[in-house]
């Protein structure tokens, strides 16, 4: 009985952890079908607005939206006779308005899940379960199981989390890249901005 007792106690638990901290589903720009195009200055561009809940990743989302940022994965196409420097030479806009492309290691803490906060489980520690059966009783120490389980399984699955949409903001950093003659590269930018405005990039005048 009591064997018993602890196993669906412990199933109990792990669906609540699953419940809790959300994992992190890969964007991978290039795989992407994108429906929105602009060229000028030679520079194809096409975007994708809403990465973050289109893939599934809700949570990361709604804290993108919260922290006033927009991550857009983009297609570039270098159509012109010279190689551009993104940092040096190319210049996006959200709408009218030029944008400044934000650094993965600014972008990263803004989007993380707290990973302590799932340490409040732990007040499930002293939790009793009480099992009548006629007129005997039993008590098992349940929180023991279920308290350091959810807390610690919840900041695993957090920490991973965060570690695998850090790679992928840092692989797909594309701020410093030179963009070659007729190449076409993959990435995903970010900027402020809190509207959903047609997103264009041309070369800087100098």
């Amino acid at each position: 009985m009591k064997n018993l007792v602890l196993k669906g106690l412990v199933a109990a638990g792990l669906f609540l952890l699953i419940g809790c901290a959300s994992t992190y589903k890969e964007i991978n720009p290039s795989t992407i079908k994108f429906s929105l195009n602009d060229t000028q200055d030679g520079i194809g561009l096409s975007y994708r607005h809403d990465i973050l809940m289109d893939i599934g990743n809700s949570d990361y989302a709604k804290k993108e939206y919260k922290s006033g940022i927009k991550l857009v994965a983009v297609k570039l196409t270098n159509n012109t006779d010279s190689v551009l420097n993104i940092r040096r030479d190319l210049e996006f806009f959200s709408g009218p308005n030029p944008v400044t492309l934000m650094d993965p290691k600014t972008v990263m803490p803004l989007l993380h899940q707290m990973t302590p906060a799932y340490l409040f489980y732990l007040v499930l520690t002293p939790l009793k379960l009480n099992v009548s059966r006629g007129t005997l009783s039993d008590s098992y120490s349940i929180g023991y199981y279920l308290g350091p389980t959810i807390a610690f399984g919840n900041m695993f699955i957090a920490n991973k989390s965060n570690n695998a949409i850090d790679k992928e903001l840092s692989d797909n950093n594309i701020i410093d890249r030179d963009l070659k003659k007729g190449e076409t590269i993959y990435g995903i930018i970010a900027f402020r901005d809190k509207a959903y405005n047609p997103v264009s990039v041309r070369k800087i005048k100098k």
